[in-house]
């Protein structure tokens, strides 16, 4: 079996997550060849993180913002035309649109979709919304700012990946349009499994962002909502880490059927032969992950000042890379300067976990946005309580569940809140009865749920179910 998985913007050019997920996931199953397709923003250089298994037998890589030459394509009917226009109705439900567009795309999967943009029906629908919705905008800004939100999207339509014997896709978006739509050129099934829910995560980026213009915001959430509910419906399988995310997917998919959680997993073995650290003088904790601004390494940092205030012998490593957003890792450093915390705080840069996991007396966890973060149940199967924001299945890892057993390993507080962050780390700190029982369920958690065998024959069983 050949399975063609589909990673946007991760691996193998960045580390942890979802990288170190897929990783896993490709190596141990060294009887199934792998083709890894990774989507990109621009043409660039960009040096590997990982080196592929063996059983890593093909790689293709395209770039959303690349201007291609699809010259081998058909190009477009105007029966196509005809049908996109029945399509393009405000206001523009998303659900309903993706349903329609599936139908549209399945008759003729094979056009090259990037000719839409020098077509005469873009020109006409184009300067017929500008004049009914938005004609007191600049008509140049609203032509580009069109132009950049069509484009990656139909290069990803009409890009024709390696043939497999499946599609894996790591993500709705414009990985999962590429997945569905060679699925149907080639007539292949695809697999979808999301980690975080990504036009969830994409609205709250179109929010936030000071580069749209408010008169764009809702278009831009629109087309990521249709995409993904585009994939829903073209993907056989879905999977998701935990069940809380499967309420987001419900919002614009609406066969259940379809769903299923698989958990991630990892090397139980490996990490539980490590000893957890009972001394604690001095206190060490110790927050796994790239320095960049998702992490929320400064929330970390203004707790640690806290901490110190009430923890004299107190020590905090960030373990892991800097070189990902250079001008966050020099934020981050001057606040350190600030804070007077140079003793307190130290980067370690990309180092290997096993050397340092044993150290720890808590790990931290300070992101605003996660799946079901690896680095979680590392600690746990090292034995090491863990103080998490309450993001992804942060919660559902700490309390536990009905699938394992109930009982806490750690404390959750709300993104961003760096006192009651550190207010968690104090508490683990004095007391000793519940440090050690939440060391003793984390160890038990991972074994009862958390494996990586599990999760592999899992994933195995869904390639086969699909395929036969």
């Amino acid at each position: 079996m050949k399975v063609g998985i589909i990673f946007e913007g991760t691996y193998p050019y960045v580390t942890g997550g979802v990288s170190s997920w897929g990783h896993n996931l490709i190596r141990s199953m060294e009887d199934i060849e792998f083709c890894v397709i990774q989507i990109g923003d621009v043409p660039r250089i960009r040096k590997p993180k990982y080196i592929f298994p063996e059983n890593v037998t093909d790689y293709f890589e395209y770039f959303l913002f690349a201007e291609y030459d699809f010259f081998k394509k058909r190009s477009i009917p105007e029966s196509f035309f005809e049908g996109l226009k029945n399509v393009l109705i405000y206001p523009f439900e998303e659900k309903t649109m993706a349903n329609k567009l599936f139908e549209l795309f399945k008759k003729q999967p094979d056009l090259d979709f990037t000719r839409i943009l020098k077509s005469g029906f873009y020109w006409d629908v184009s300067l017929e919304f500008y004049k009914t919705y938005i004609p007191y905008e600049d008509f140049t800004n609203y032509y580009w700012t069109l132009q950049s939100m069509l484009l990656p999207f139909l290069n990803s339509m009409t890009v024709d990946f390696p043939k497999c014997d499946v599609y894996h896709t790591i993500t709705t978006g414009y990985a999962g349009i590429s997945a569905i739509m060679n699925g149907m050129k080639n007539n292949i099934p695809v697999i979808l499994t999301e980690h975080g829910i990504y036009h969830r995560e994409r609205q709250l980026e179109v929010l936030k962002a000071d580069w749209i213009k408010d008169e764009y915001r809702l278009a831009w959430i629109k087309l990521f909502n249709t995409i993904s509910s585009l994939v829903y419906k073209g993907s056989q399988k879905i999977t998701t880490l935990f069940s809380k995310n499967q309420m987001f997917e419900k919002e614009l998919c609406d066969d259940e059927s379809k769903m299923m959680v698989i958990p991630n997993g990892i090397d139980y073995e490996k990490f539980s032969k490590l000893k957890y650290r009972k001394e604690k003088n001095p206190f060490i904790v110790g927050l796994v992950g790239r320095v960049v601004e998702i992490k929320d390494i400064k929330t970390a940092i203004k707790a640690a000042k806290l901490i110190k205030e009430r923890i004299k012998n107190f020590k905090l490593y960030i373990i892991g890379p800097t070189d990902e957003e250079p001008e966050y890792f020099e934020e981050c450093k001057k606040m350190i300067e600030i804070f007077r915390l140079e003793d307190t705080i130290e980067f370690t840069g990309k180092v290997n976990v096993l050397d340092y996991y044993p150290k720890l007396n808590v790990l931290l966890l300070s992101s605003v946005s996660e799946g079901q973060p690896l680095v979680i149940l590392e600690a746990f199967a090292a034995g090491i309580p863990v103080v998490t924001t309450d993001v992804g299945a942060c919660s559902e890892m700490i309390h536990g569940t009905k699938e394992d057993i109930v009982g806490d390993t750690g404390i959750v507080v709300k993104p961003k809140d760096f006192v009651s962050l550190a207010n968690g780390i104090i508490k683990l700190y004095e007391d000793d009865e519940f440090r050690m029982k939440a060391s003793e369920i984390a160890r038990i958690r991972v074994q009862k749920r958390y494996r990586l065998n599990q999760m592999i024959k899992n994933y195995r069983n869904l390639y086969l179910s699909v395929v036969k």
